[in-house]
């Protein structure tokens, strides 16, 4: 229930021409007339021939329905025709060139067939068409999370499969086929990510966890371990055990490697933040805004690491080993067992002792551990960690950006390169040494968290602490992105799975 190897439709390349298809939902794209021009857009040559095999009924549509192709919008036309039984209209916005439009096109075009039953669907090929980022819009925005929903729920048994292939019809460019596959391996990643984070935390707890990253890995052909609590405590990751002291569950350390065939060039490590549920601990979440009833999601940087995992092992880039790393628990309190207390000190795993002020700053506390395995065991001499790790940094950036920091220039600016060629929005944060001086102790060598201004400043510069001076790094803090409280483009309610494509990006570009 937890890795899906296949979901949504198949897809296919097909040269037959848009007009002469046979098959259930036609999708045309078009573009919007430039500003200050006045009519309905046009059709395009593709749309005129279209058009021709309905008689007409498509320009009359346009005009009647007054479609102006604004970016994001769509149109379905009921057709009365032997071949095909609808037409979809979907608007580009005047420009249509960037990733970003076909992406939003393609999520527009599945906000319509998502009410289709199996069938087929095909996409017609007009000029500028960007291959992947329309499919990677389409399979995103068609995947529907149902899984815990009930036999006899409404909602189920009224929810469509929509298509079950997907084509690409017509003379789509070189590379189209290679650029689809490509989609199909992202979405999958995300949408196992955005799962990951949908499950409840009575189902996804660390063991169910670890477990599904087993699963995926032995599918996909990836090394996997997983260390168990003594283990890691065998390894001296105080910090890491520390947060979990309070769950009958166990705390767990995932750790999946992918290698190339040949030489390795670079060596990468994703470190991803697995809270599978946090309380809070003694400080507990309570009060309007905790949102501890969402707390399932603080384990979205877990599950980015494990989808860009699950898309690293299909696509097979050269030249680079990765290590996908997740030290996963719950932040609970118990009387019986014991817990993390306000004021404990504890030692993490290169003999850093941490004075705890705020039991609810536990994401730190776990990878701190986490990179110094990273580093120490697997070798990694490039980090990237992924965490939900502030909210000081969604009151800084919203919901809709991941902040960034990192120790290197290079690091940042491939990483903000790879963000802006899949559409996901980086913002670099500066890590402002000053501000360290918030998380002196008088006890121990830190302590975990600082002032409440300038929150998402000290919590990367707790984690840099851990960071070894030869190694690269860089840290997200997705916060914001992790979950949609609303359908936007091609991301429905829940987990959104963010950071899969940029993380995969950054992963592939040599």
């Amino acid at each position: 229930m937890l890795f899906r190897e296949h979901a949504g439709p198949s897809l296919q390349l097909t040269p037959t021409r848009a007009d002469a298809w046979g098959g259930h939902s036609l999708v045309l794209f078009l573009r919007a007339r430039a500003d200050g021009e006045e009519g309905s857009p046009e059709l395009g040559r593709i749309g005129e021939a279209i058009d021709k095999s309905l008689g007409g009924a498509l320009k009359e549509f346009v005009a009647e329905e007054g479609f102006d192709a604004k970016a994001g919008s769509a149109k379905s036309l009921a057709v009365f025709n032997k071949d095909v039984k609808r037409v979809v209209l979907v608007g580009l916005g005047a420009g249509g060139k960037e990733d970003t439009d076909w992406r939003a096109a393609g999520a527009a075009a599945a906000g319509v067939l998502k009410s289709q039953k199996g069938g087929s669907a095909g996409l017609a090929c007009i000029d500028g068409v960007q291959v992947q980022a329309l499919t990677e819009g389409v399979l995103l925005g068609l995947h529907s999370d149902k899984r815990f929903q009930g036999t006899k729920s409404p909602d189920k048994e009224k929810s469509p499969a929509g298509p079950a292939v997907l084509e690409l019809l017509g003379a789509f460019p070189p590379g189209s086929a290679d650029a689809a596959e490509r989609a199909r391996a992202v979405a999958s990643g995300v949408i196992f990510a955005r799962e990951l984070v949908n499950g409840p935390a009575n189902i996804v707890d660390p063991p169910n966890l670890a477990a599904a990253a087993v699963d995926m890995a032995e599918r996909l052909g990836l090394t996997a371990k997983v260390l168990d609590e003594a283990q890691c405590e065998e390894l001296g990751m105080g910090s890491f055990l520390a947060v979990s002291k309070a769950s009958n569950l166990g705390a767990r350390l995932i750790h999946l490697t992918y290698s190339p065939g040949g030489e390795v060039k670079r060596k990468i490590g994703i470190v991803g933040k697995g809270l599978t549920f946090d309380s809070g601990g003694y400080n507990l979440k309570v009060g309007d805004g905790s949102m501890i009833e969402l707390m399932k999601f603080d384990m979205g940087g877990a599950a980015s690491t494990l989808g860009t995992a699950a898309v690293i092992a299909q696509l097979k880039p050269q030249d680079v080993e990765v290590h996908f790393i997740i030290a996963t628990c719950e932040n609970m309190v118990s009387g019986n067992i014991g817990a993390l207390r306000p004021g404990d000190i504890i030692t993490a795993m290169d003999g850093t002792t941490i004075e705890v002020n705020n039991t609810d700053a536990e994401g730190r506390l776990t990878l701190a551990d986490a990179m110094l395995y990273c580093q120490n065991v697997a070798g990694a001499k490039e980090v990237v960690d992924i965490a939900t790790l502030t909210g000081a940094c969604m009151v800084a950036l919203g919901k809709g950006i991941a902040g960034l920091w990192s120790n290197s220039d290079d690091l940042a600016g491939r990483l903000e390169a790879a963000g802006k060629a899949t559409g996901e929005k980086l913002w670099r944060m500066p890590l402002e040494e000053s501000y360290f001086e918030g998380l002196k102790s008088d006890f121990a060598d830190m302590k975990n968290t600082g002032p409440r201004v300038g929150g998402a400043i000290t919590a990367a510069l707790f984690l840099q602490k851990f960071v070894h001076k030869e190694t690269t790094w860089a840290h997200l803090d997705i916060a914001g992105p992790v979950w949609a409280e609303k359908p936007k483009g091609e991301n429905g309610v829940g987990g959104t799975g963010t950071m899969v494509r940029t993380l995969t990006e950054f992963i592939s570009r040599k």
